[in-house]
């Protein structure tokens, strides 16, 4: 019997007893009384080691942050307003095939939707954000002469869900004004947002434009190129020497080749050039159509004189890096509950009525979730389980 375990299984196991270890540490050493709480489920650190750095930073350009921090809530705005269009526009593409294909929205949870070999990126970019974006709600806290409690990191085990957090004193900033609030709340997205501008002007300059072949995301598994010898991270120059530029290159030439032709490729791996001959099978969904087993994606050579492979890493540690700065930054403002957004809209709708602040809270989040929720639903529906 076959014991081998999937990698996605490995994953999980070798998480789950991580866990179990670093829950017996916490126990045995007593973390608690050092900030670090660890439950079967999740895991929190608090610490106060950061609150004089937050001091120190909003004092030193305090007029710089109180700028940038009334711009932040115009950037607030517009990003809650283009959260709800894109989720309203996309549900109404479900309801309505005729307007246009709807994209699917997943939440960004790895292995379920993240595969394996992205999860260095995703851990990476999520630090940034989530550091960047902590540390503009605990600048502006402090600024308004808000106390921070404490800061720290949080994990959710079940959904591999990663985050950071900044503990305002709840007493005073509810005494704050109104303009106090949202110059709190919006500093995080902001951030995020300008992070990811300056990411994508970065790899700008680091990056040419798509060009000199097409890079290889995946292989598939027993595949024809994966039977050639082809891996992840491999450029096809060439086939049968044809020069392949970008993937619609790839995609024409595969029209003209017929299941069971023998291709010979010439690909850069490992900063060399090789041939790889690759005899095509045919495609299941398409009797009439070749294919080798791979998921081409444009390649994009680094400027930097970087080999191959530290070119590519580097290239996708900055693109999660601005994919997870645009999307926090956008869903963060999603008026719905735990979101920031879900305050922005409520403490200003509260300060224009004086009767049934609660319904209304509450209306809110129906709404906005719901929204999400279906958007979720019918991309489970139409799509199914789908990874990137």
């Amino acid at each position: 019997m076959d014991l081998t375990l999937s990698p996605e299984l490995t994953f999980l196991l070798g998480v789950a007893v991580f866990w179990v270890v670093l829950y017996v540490v916490a126990r045995v050493f007593h973390l608690d009384k050092r900030g670090l709480k660890v439950q079967p489920g999740y895991f929190m650190y608090k610490s106060k080691a950061l609150n004089s750095f937050l001091d120190r930073l909003a004092n030193r350009w305090h007029t710089s942050w109180l700028v940038l921090s009334n711009i932040g809530i115009a950037f607030s705005i517009g990003l809650m307003v283009l959260s709800i269009y894109f989720l309203a526009n996309n549900l109404l593409r479900f309801i309505f095939p005729p307007i246009g294909q709807a994209g699917p929205v997943f939440p960004a949870i790895p292995v379920l939707f993240i595969r394996l070999y992205w999860l260095p990126y995703f851990f990476f970019a999520v630090a940034v954000i989530m550091l960047t974006h902590e540390l503009s709600h605990g600048i502006v806290a402090r600024l308004e002469g808000i106390p921070v409690l404490s800061t720290g990191v949080l994990a959710f085990l079940p959904l591999f869900l990663f985050g950071a957090f900044v503990e305002p004193d709840e007493k005073e900033f509810e005494k704050a004004s109104l303009l106090s609030k949202l110059r709190m709340l919006a500093g995080g997205s902001s951030t995020n947002i300008v992070t990811a501008l300056l990411v994508i002007l970065l790899m700008t300059g680091m990056f040419y434009p798509p060009s000199g072949g097409v890079l290889i995301q995946e292989v598939v598994s027993n595949s024809p190129a994966d039977k050639a010898g082809l891996r992840q991270w491999d450029v096809i120059k060439a086939i049968n020497g044809t020069p392949i530029n970008v993937p619609q290159n790839f995609s024409d030439f595969m029209d003209t080749v017929r299941p069971g032709d023998t291709v010979i490729l010439t690909v850069l791996h490992d900063n060399s050039e090789m041939t790889r001959n690759v005899t095509t099978e045919q495609d299941p969904n398409n009797s009439t159509r070749a294919i080798i087993g791979i998921f081409p994606i444009s390649y994009r050579p680094n400027r930097l004189g970087l080999d191959q492979y530290s070119g590519i890493n580097l290239y996708w540690t900055l693109f999660w890096t601005y994919l997870l700065g645009v999307s926090v930054a956008i869903f963060n403002m999603l008026p719905a509950f735990p979101f920031d957004g879900e305050k922005v809209l409520y403490y200003p709708l509260a300060s224009l009525v004086k009767k049934r602040k609660r319904e209304l809270r509450w209306a809110i989040n129906i709404l906005a979730w719901a929204l999400f929720g279906l958007n979720f639903a019918l991309s489970f529906l139409i799509f199914g389980l789908r990874s990137i």
